[in-house]
């Protein structure tokens, strides 16, 4: 009988330890005819992305949060869209190559607080899907904003839940001296224009000002995604 931590074999867990096996994939949507994918990145408006890359190649098309992530995008669009997982930096580096990639971001200080409101009303349970490392990592209903930013701050993005893990994460590695180009949108700009645009699982919780205030003057915070902080503020 296979040993288990969570859902993982000791194997996939021992490499995910050790950074060799993503215990949380990268997920991407890829545009064939356009040679350009857009990596899907948690708490950066995902839902909302995914809803409004189908529907340019199927306007009728409707879905809401969460059984979005369910939809296959291929099936929606005569395979137009094609989703991909990648649980290793080799593969994923493989097929970005001579691609553009676009990345979507938001305020690094707003999602972090976003993921924070989700784990503490338990929408969006940490570790749950597809490692099942919930209690390994003990991020869940009940834990304090102080505790859930120490534990997010100590893990290493490739521990780390797609939830709070670097929105720059998938440019790492390699990634981005392989792409073809690469374009950073701001989610308060992505479909600005689009006055009948859909938003999926929005929080119209604002960060409070107390909290942002003590999260820009935090050092390691801003060590720990000092690349999203760089790539917001440029993108600005």
């Amino acid at each position: 009988m296979r040993i288990r931590i969570g859902n993982l074999t000791l194997y996939k867990f021992l490499k995910g330890m050790i950074g060799a096996r993503l215990i949380d994939p990268i997920e991407v949507y890829y545009i064939k005819d356009e040679n350009v994918f857009y990596p899907i990145i948690s708490k950066s408006g995902c839902s909302t992305i995914k809803l409004d890359l189908i529907r340019r190649y199927n306007p009728t098309f409707n879905s809401k949060f969460p059984e979005i992530h369910q939809v296959n995008p291929e099936d929606e669009t005569n395979g137009k869209i094609i989703r991909k997982y990648f649980y290793s930096f080799k593969k994923y580096r493989k097929f970005s190559n001579n691609k553009k990639a676009c990345l979507v971001i938001r305020n690094p200080y707003e999602r972090i607080y976003s993921c924070f409101l989700d784990v503490e009303k338990g929408k969006n349970i940490m570790f749950e899907d597809p490692s099942g490392l919930t209690n390994f990592f003990g991020i869940k209903s009940g834990i304090t904003f102080d505790n859930f930013l120490n534990k997010v701050i100590k893990l290493p993005d490739h521990l780390s839940d797609r939830h709070f893990r670097s929105q720059s994460f998938c440019l790492q590695r390699g990634i981005q001296e392989v792409l073809s180009n690469v374009e950073i949108i701001l989610l308060e700009n992505y479909n600005k224009k689009d006055e009948e645009g859909v938003k999926l699982n929005t929080n119209n919780k604002k960060i409070p000002q107390e909290v942002l205030l003590a999260l820009q003057d935090n050092k390691s915070f801003k060590k720990r995604f000092s690349r999203d902080l760089q790539l917001y503020t440029k993108a600005k």
